[in-house]
């Protein structure tokens, strides 16, 4: 199958936020209460189809525990965006995200990456971490912010989906600048939106 897009996507975030989680309910469509850590980088793909074009992403799960830091920040130089995730019931998952930011802009290649804020967990009652900090701290970095639920599908697909779409946008930026990139296409199981998503700034879907 041929795309019109290929994009990598990095997740990061302290261990037991629910990078994994995210990453199977958005391309397989599942939740396991007893999915264990990360051990290095794990790598899943989705298609999407927006506005009438093939996009492909490429999700790598890295792991979030230290020991494994040096190999996952191998991975942010190939990263087209990075979706960064702290468990909404954990602050100190949170209070984690300033050195996880700090990394991606150190480590990535991309001087403008895309970058989303994920609040995982928000079916938990045991929040620690308000919206309005998370909000806070997304705008401040000029980042995409959703919390989310990776257990009740909340928001999951809303995520990447919204990510998919900046990305486009980004690439079509470049593309009208003569700037072009060749991608190597590859084969991949195909979800149609039934819906677009049309994003501009910040997107805040907090559960109240």
């Amino acid at each position: 199958m041929n795309y019109d897009y290929i994009f990598k996507i990095l997740l990061v975030g302290n261990s037991g936020v629910g990078k994994t989680s995210l990453i199977r309910r958005f391309t397989k469509g599942y939740f396991s209460e007893t999915i264990g850590s990360t051990i290095g980088v794990d790598f899943c793909v989705k298609s999407l189809e927006i506005d009438g074009e093939k996009i492909k992403l490429q999700c790598w799960d890295t792991a979030g525990m230290e020991t494994f830091k040096s190999l996952t920040r191998s991975y942010y130089g190939q990263a087209d965006a990075v979706v960064l995730v702290y468990d909404l019931s954990d602050k100190k998952s949170f209070a984690s995200i300033p050195q996880w930011l700090a990394d991606v802009k150190k480590h990535t290649r991309k001087k403008n990456i895309i970058k989303v804020l994920v609040g995982n967990k928000n079916d938990l009652c045991e929040r620690e971490v308000p919206c309005a900090s998370g909000k806070a701290l997304a705008e401040f970095e000029e980042m995409i912010f959703i919390e989310a639920s990776a257990k009740e599908a909340d928001n999951v697909n809303l995520t990447f989906e919204t990510l998919a779409q900046e990305l486009k946008q980004q690439m079509q930026c470049k593309l009208s600048k003569g700037d072009r990139t060749s991608r190597d296409l590859q084969n991949a199981s195909t979800v149609t939106l039934t819906e677009h998503v049309h994003v501009s700034g910040t997107v805040t879907c907090c559960k109240l």
